[in-house]
């Protein structure tokens, strides 16, 4: 897995971003599956404009953020400051010394997405062995009763946005198969004045969801009942 997926377009990320997700909708429905929850894991929390809106809304609310990015990282640091600790860290090899009530997703390490006639779990993590040590280290760092909560995404919809008259922001989506395999290639550019200023490609594995929850339920998690398309709520088993 890169190290830093996003560093030839972090300049320009959040412009686009923030015009096709409204944070704040998101956010308000977190902190109701919150609840009384405090202690809050985000695995990939990128530049932190879903964090941003949660701490806006709820104060109180400690946060973490994890992310591989050191150039999405630095904006976080540059716009939460002190109110989120960050760290530099894979997923796959999480090592903090703290445990969490809530760990959430939108697209940093894995998101739902619509395929039409299913539902498919995206992943920036690659190899099936890596996935499910991510999803063991996420459990490993939840208290007994935790939950991992995964949230849709559009990601997988090609885009393009003009802003100001002179600059261009596009994302194009193609899936493909590898040795029987799913990927998406998310292939996203910048263009001022028609020249191209930044381009950087992410790929992410597709799994169907049967069997996700299959290596979900061995990392000693269990389906809780949502009625939403927008959000998967897994919890974490007590320790027998």
């Amino acid at each position: 897995m890169s190290t830093d997926l996003y560093q030839g377009m972090s300049d320009f990320y959040n412009a686009f971003i923030q015009r096709n997700r409204d944070y704040r909708a998101i956010a308000i429905e977190l902190l109701q599956l919150f609840g009384d929850k405090q202690d809050i894991l985000d695995v990939g929390i990128g530049t932190g404009l879903l964090v941003e809106q949660l701490l806006l809304l709820q104060p109180e609310l400690q946060i973490t953020g994890i992310d591989t990015s050191t150039s999405l990282l630095a904006q976080a640091k540059a716009s939460l400051g002190t109110q989120v600790d960050l760290y530099c860290q894979d997923v796959c090899n999480l090592q903090l010394d703290k445990m969490f009530d809530i760990a959430y997703s939108r697209g940093g390490a894995w998101a739902f997405v619509d395929d039409g006639d299913t539902i498919l779990l995206a992943s920036h993590i690659l190899e099936l062995d890596a996935i499910q040590q991510s999803f063991a280290r996420v459990a490993a760092h939840l208290r007994d009763g935790g939950r991992l909560m995964i949230i849709s995404s559009n990601a997988n919809h090609s885009k393009q946005d003009e802003f100001d008259g002179e600059v261009s922001f596009g994302r194009t989506v193609n899936k493909h198969w590898v040795d029987g395999e799913q990927y998406l290639v998310l292939d996203y550019m910048c263009h001022r004045q028609g020249v191209l200023t930044g381009r950087q490609k992410v790929r992410m594995r597709l799994l169907e969801l049967e069997y996700v929850e299959s290596m979900l339920r061995a990392a000693g998690f269990r389906l809780i009942p949502y009625d939403s398309t927008e959000c998967r709520i897994y919890q974490k088993e007590s320790a027998k």
